[in-house]
């Protein structure tokens, strides 16, 4: 990958870093098409929300639109970590600190033809999500819940794991945001106290009550997963993906995953801002 830290090439940080120490940051995945960063500004305003969050200072848009210019990637992935910064020993922070700001470009996943036509093979995690209502919804830099699930396959076949919350609740991918299918209506966990709260989850949900869906946000167990009528994820990257099957389970509905696909992808792009010099 290409790498800026704070704005000079490098792919190093100080050992006094608190996102490398405490895992004291936050960071945004995001995808760059013929130049264009996709649904930037519903980005930079996550990013934004998310230090807030944390208390941590977050770059201003320009600094990190200079930075990706630096690099000028044209269909990349894009990844922005912006921790808080350094600090002696212990866990006491300095609330003047300057945070760092680390701006990554890369090469894009690259994923089947097929994938929103014939759908995705998920499992089911045993590592539980942990509750913390305090973090519900920021993507920041502790993902050890998701490395441990991530250990649980190696089956290059299973595109994603989905996991549960002490309470039995399906919450989310390893790398993705989940949606059931019933009955007409769009469901979604709140991820009031766990989860990530991914830019793309917004668009799928403004999208669904655009064409016709009703949407929900309320938590849901196995159960209701497998008498689901389809089943849904997202993330930056992939776009809205339809799941044919987990475990024994099989779909069959990818009616809606391919409808919300095509109107989030042009949702994108009408958001998207060029990663050019002027």
């Amino acid at each position: 990958m290409n790498t800026l830290v704070n704005g000079q090439a490098g792919a190093y940080i100080t050992v006094r870093d608190r996102g490398f120490a405490y895992g004291d940051g936050v960071f945004r995945t995001l995808k760059c098409e013929a130049g264009r960063l996709l649904a930037w500004p519903r980005h930079y305003a996550k990013l934004l929300a998310d230090c807030a969050v944390l208390g941590i200072r977050c770059p201003a848009e320009s600094v990190l639109l200079a930075d990706l210019a630096q690099l000028a990637p044209e269909n990349a992935t894009v990844k922005l970590t912006v921790s808080r910064g350094l600090s002696a020993r212990g866990y006491a922070c300095d609330p003047d600190a300057d945070s760092t700001r680390i701006v990554q470009t890369g090469i894009l996943p690259t994923y089947p033809t097929n994938l929103h036509t014939v759908g995705v093979q998920v499992r089911l995690c045993d590592w539980p999500l942990s509750i913390q209502p305090g973090l519900a919804g920021v993507k920041h830099l502790n993902r050890l819940d998701q490395v441990m699930a991530r250990r649980e396959w190696t089956d290059p076949a299973i595109f994603d794991g989905l996991m549960c919350n002490t309470r039995a609740e399906v919450v989310e991918g390893v790398m993705t945001n989940l949606y059931l299918l019933k009955e007409g209506v769009l469901y979604t966990h709140p991820l009031a106290d766990c989860g990530v709260a991914g830019v793309m989850r917004n668009l799928v949900l403004e999208a669904g009550v655009d064409l016709g869906f009703k949407t929900a946000q309320q938590p849901f167990t196995v159960k209701a997963l497998v008498e689901a009528d389809a089943v849904l994820l997202s993330n930056s990257l992939a776009g809205v993906v339809p799941v044919a099957q987990c475990g024994a389970h099989q779909w069959h509905n990818f009616d809606a995953a391919q409808r919300l696909h095509a109107a989030v992808v042009k949702q994108s792009i009408m958001e998207s801002t060029l990663c050019r010099a002027a």
